[in-house]
């Protein structure tokens, strides 16, 4: 079970930025905004392919999925404030 979990979080949050990735080019969204984005996309549709090839029903692909998406948002969490910590511009103050 932890090793379906620990795929679903790396696929989620590869596929996730990907997919945030095509949303942010195709519309006026943030990063971080279109990441979160891709995940809901592939909250739903993960599963239901997952359920198709492996033959386990779908609740329990949702429940595993589920769970790679909420840790998949941490990461993405994570990865906002680290980026936005870094792009800030570094100023002088001449006064």
């Amino acid at each position: 079970m932890l090793a379906l979990v620990f795929g679903a979080v790396i696929a989620m949050v590869v596929v996730g930025m990907l997919i945030g990735w095509l949303l942010r080019k195709a519309s006026a969204l943030s990063a971080f905004s279109s990441r979160l984005a891709g995940l809901a996309v592939l909250l739903f549709a993960a599963p239901a392919i997952y359920s198709f090839n492996s033959g386990r029903p779908f609740v329990d692909a949702f429940i595993v999925y589920g769970l790679g998406a909420l840790i998949a948002a941490g990461v993405f969490c994570f990865l906002k404030t680290r980026v936005s910590a870094l792009s800030t511009p570094y100023t002088l103050d001449h006064t």
